[in-house]
């Protein structure tokens, strides 16, 4: 496998305290570069948004192609905490899009009795289960977690000043699936839609769209993309070629395997999902200035790393050409990555992984090529 050379790696956000994780980056049409990522308390064991209420998802900015960074700050507003990971749509005419998904919480002593409740043994279960996590025992999952997780809701935030003050929240309705959780942001279609492709949160096993046909103001009835017994289906990445066709890479939990959807009618029907040879996950997806695509994957295999695969003409089932960016983190807790395309021509990936010290942050490597 082709390693990158010359890549500059960097720590962009660390804070001792804390569990920073899971960015995601969008360009703006103006030239400024925004991310957003995943904020909590710093613990003994480690734990993901479907774990924790107190993840928030904090906002920030560059000017510079990724070389300083505003300040990040808490996204839209401090009401919002219990976050999943959140995607950000740029669209041409200047607006930004927000979407989130908020679990509910209840701490334990209000939860004791209810039977609509996901009680800290059955979070701990899920804990022990993934491969993600490097845990195998938890002695006491109500000292670890006291609190009870119930549904949440899924929203869009607009803004039309880039980012810095949401003008408008719109909740989405994702009947009849369970939620709505998406990391990736919108498509923005040659006719003006916007197609956000989500996942029905906290089942993590169906793959969906909404359409918007004014910019993010309200949106239209789900359509399913991806619903197949026994598979676990989560965090859709979308592309669109510039012939109109989409393509979406999905996460999916029991073959650890990305698996793609086609449509080649603006997302209002999709292929049946196809297993890919491409390892890692999960993914994003970028159209390059030379017309190719890029994606991008955490490697949660020794040695511990990113990686990133191109197609000449859209992912396809098969491998592409892989490269690795870097092949030195410490371990597992890593990943999320998305890349973005400087004015220079270079490559600018954000991730999330360990330091020297142990503390999870948000990372970044600049390379060409």
């Amino acid at each position: 496998m082709r390693q990158v050379e010359g890549a500059r790696h960097r720590v962009l956000f660390r804070d001792p305290h804390a569990y920073c994780a899971h960015p995601h980056a969008v360009a703006l049409p103006g030239g400024d570069w925004l991310m957003v990522f995943n904020k909590a308390p710093r613990r003994a064991v480690i734990l993901h948004p479907p774990e924790e209420p107190e993840f928030r998802n904090l906002l920030c900015r560059s000017s510079d192609d990724g070389e300083t960074w505003s300040t990040p700050c808490v996204v839209p507003d401090y009401s919002y905490s219990g976050m999943e990971c959140a995607g950000l749509t740029a669209v041409r005419d200047g607006r930004v899009l927000l979407n989130q998904w908020r679990f509910t919480w209840v701490p334990l002593p209000a939860a004791e009795g209810r039977d609509d409740l996901t009680m800290p043994e059955r979070l701990a279960a899920g804990l022990i289960a993934s491969p993600e996590h490097a845990i195998d025992t938890l002695a006491d999952a109500r000292a670890l977690m006291p609190w009870a997780r119930a549904q949440g809701d899924a929203f869009v935030h607009l803004s039309d000043d880039g980012g810095r003050r949401w003008h408008r929240t719109v909740r989405l309705g994702t009947a009849p699936f369970e939620g709505g959780y998406g990391m990736r942001g919108a498509l923005e279609l040659p006719d003006g839609d916007l197609l956000l492709p989500l996942a029905d949160v906290p089942a993590y096993r169906r793959i969906y769209v909404l359409r918007s046909s004014d910019r993010g103001e309200s949106w239209g009835p789900p359509v399913t993309v991806a619903d197949i017994p026994g598979k676990e289906f989560e965090e859709p990445a979308p592309l669109l070629l510039p012939d109109g066709r989409i393509v979406m890479l999905l996460r999916e939990n029991r073959s650890r395997r990305l698996h793609l959807v086609r449509s080649g009618d603006g997302g209002r029907s999709w292929s049946t999902p196809a297993p890919t040879a491409i390892d890692g996950y999960p993914a994003h997806l970028l159209l390059l200035d030379d017309g190719r695509v890029l994606c991008t994957i955490g490697w949660r295999e020794p040695p511990y790393g990113i990686r990133v695969v191109l197609f000449e003409n859209g992912p396809d089932i098969g491998a592409g050409d892989a490269i690795t960016i870097r092949d030195d983190l410490p371990n597992r807790d890593l990943g999320y990555p998305c890349t973005l395309e400087a004015a220079d021509g270079s490559l600018v990936t954000f991730y999330y992984a360990q330091d020297q010290d142990g503390v999870t942050a948000i990372m970044s490597s600049r390379y060409t090529l």
